[in-house]
């Protein structure tokens, strides 16, 4: 944990200066809750973003390629402390029981829930794997869905929408079997892409603004 502060002192100025982020419903997250924190995920940069803009050590299920080196390994491992999987076989039954281990320790969870990186054009058709909406179901922890508008690229101001936290109390009762974790699936995305369709209403409508403004201006 020591390491992880250090590391994010360390960058806090070179993060700011090259991935600038403009932040939406920062009201909504609670920095002393834990949370399973779901976003979209379409570059490199997208757990730097949410580590940083949230302001937590956020444990994220990570690809297993990521450790191959040893500098890698004991950056991934040491200072954000991912998880790592292997996206054929799925968690193993060790690496199962460590995320229950962080969410009942009362750490935060990340989870890209398409299991990898997609393209901004698919984002509007984004298919979630079960194992956020497991995880918060089996330890009744809230999620806190996330949006990153664009793909982030160095220098370029991106926008980063946090959405209210959630909890899938509907399902706590009931058998956990693959159409009950779809089923529960579907609403996590759906909050995920809501924050995107609210934002885009929010810019049309300052455009509106904008237009009415000029209009009116030009008949003074």
């Amino acid at each position: 944990m020591f390491l992880f502060w250090l590391f994010f002192v360390l960058l806090s100025l070179p993060i700011l200066i090259c991935v600038p982020v403009k932040i939406y419903g920062k009201k909504n997250y609670n920095k002393k809750k834990n949370y399973i924190i779901v976003s979209n995920h379409q570059s490199n940069f997208d757990p730097i973003i949410l580590n940083f803009y949230l302001g937590k050590r956020i444990r994220f299920i990570a690809k297993k390629e990521l450790f191959g080196k040893k500098g890698k390994s004991y950056f991934f491992d040491n200072i954000l402390g991912c998880i790592p999987v292997d996206r054929s076989k799925g968690l193993s039954i060790s690496e199962t029981k460590k995320v229950y281990s962080i969410l009942k320790d009362n750490q935060c969870l990340g989870l890209f829930p398409e299991g990898t990186r997609v393209s901004e054009e698919s984002s509007d058709n984004m298919a979630a794997k079960n194992g956020a909406c497991l995880f918060s179901i089996k330890t009744k922890t809230p999620i806190l869905p996330c949006c990153i508008y664009k793909k982030q690229k160095l220098f370029k101001r991106n926008v980063f929408l946090i959405g209210k936290p959630f909890e899938l109390s509907d399902f706590y009762d009931k058998k956990l079997d693959k159409e009950t974790l779809n089923e529960a699936s579907v609403i996590l995305i759906n909050e995920i892409t809501n924050l995107r369709k609210e934002y885009e209403n929010y810019l049309k409508e300052k455009e509106l603004v904008k237009k009415i403004k000029k209009q009116k201006n030009k008949n003074i």
